[in-house]
């Protein structure tokens, strides 16, 4: 009762700050739409795919699958959170780099890295979570490449922020980002591990972060 109880204030609280990015990531479409403004094909693009990734986390939030079992301790909460809003508290530290070239570059990466998310994230379905929670294993499509493929494509989305926005701090923060998506894997994989009795012959079959042809040969233990 108490998981479930933690699992829908927890929904609540995630539709919330969902609904607000989705919004607001929404917004720039209609200036484009409705005004006659320079950005480009690329931008007007990413844009989207940033509102459908966002409104895709929030949709797969309502609807999903009731917790079997989920992480214990105020660790696994503050990784989940600051791995999750950390990159866009850090756009809003940095002003974005005045390079043409870099910042098609940036697009690029952020497209690619969105694009490939609600790929991963429609694959997910109802399994999805922002907290270290266990509620069904999907060992098909890309996560029969690899374990965590939703945080390799997050990972070129960030790489792609950090280019638009590039300074050190900027890379520092894109450094504890990355850390914080490591271990946000960790925690859940041990939630996993502990849940479905089947997780160890999956870890020992695929990679963890990187696929066997990029040297992910190691199965369990990266």
């Amino acid at each position: 009762m108490k998981m479930l109880n933690e699992d829908f204030f927890g929904r609540i609280a995630i539709i919330f700050a969902m609904t607000v990015l989705a919004t607001s990531s929404a917004m720039p479409l209609l200036l484009y739409f409705r005004q006659d403004t320079s950005a480009s094909s690329l931008a007007i693009v990413t844009q989207l795919a940033s509102t459908v990734f966002l409104s895709l986390q929030l949709v797969m939030t309502i609807v999903r699958l009731p917790p079997k079992g989920t992480a214990q301790g105020i660790e696994p909460r503050v990784t989940s959170v600051a791995g999750t809003f950390l990159i866009l508290l850090a756009l809003n530290l940095t002003p974005a780099l005045q390079n043409e070239a870099a910042q098609v570059t940036a697009l690029c990466l952020v497209f690619i890295g969105t694009a490939s998310s609600i790929f991963c994230l429609y694959w997910l379905g109802r399994s999805f979570s922002l907290m270290a929670t266990a509620r069904r294993l999907v060992t098909t499509g890309p996560y029969s490449i690899v374990r965590h493929p939703l945080y390799i494509c997050e990972g070129v989305f960030v790489l792609g922020m950090i280019l638009s926005h590039f300074s050190m701090l900027m890379v520092a923060l894109g450094a504890v980002q990355f850390f914080l998506q490591y271990r946000r894997a960790r925690n859940e994989e041990s939630i996993l591990q502990q849940t479905f009795p089947e997780y160890d012959d999956y870890t020992r079959r695929v990679p963890m972060l990187l696929p066997r042809f990029l040297g992910g040969a190691i199965p369990s233990g990266q």
